[in-house]
């Protein structure tokens, strides 16, 4: 009997485990490094001259590398989702995704609400620290309803 255990024990430490899935993070890092090594020698282009349909104003100027830091860490992260959440893994500026398109009125509700924070008189915190992003409400949720941190 100790030897069927022991033989157990040995085909369990020697069988391949299963391969590991890839978190949404690891995904999403996957697909940015991609993205960044088909537009080497653009990184610092303004991201509105490297990607196609970039309608977010203040995103239009912003160094191609950083966009896709923004895209990755701040809007994927915040909602905990990949970037095929909103986007087509083969065409990103496809616009026939619903989240991608709500993604863009959110980030007009963001300024928007940023700006009126930056005017208000009576708070203590000085303009410049005054801020929300996506991680505010979201937390990493797709539904900010959905957390209770």
């Amino acid at each position: 009997m100790k030897v069927l255990a022991a033989l157990a024990l040995l085909l369990a430490a020697t069988t391949p485990a299963a391969p590991k899935k890839e978190t949404v993070q690891e995904t999403n890092d996957r697909l940015a490094a991609q993205v960044l090594k088909s537009i080497a020698g653009h990184e610092n282009d303004p991201a509105e001259q490297v990607f196609m349909d970039i309608r977010i104003d203040w995103l239009k100027q912003v160094p191609a590398s950083r966009f896709l830091l923004i895209m990755n860490k701040g809007y994927a992260h915040a909602l905990g989702v990949t970037c095929t959440h909103c986007h087509d893994e083969k065409d990103f500026s496809r616009d026939e995704k619903r989240p991608k398109r709500a993604a863009r009125e959110m980030a007009a509700m963001h300024h928007t609400i940023n700006a009126a924070l930056h005017e208000m008189k009576e708070l203590d915190d000085p303009p410049d620290q005054r801020a929300i992003n996506c991680s505010t409400c979201h937390r990493g949720s797709i539904d900010p309803r959905d957390t209770d941190k």
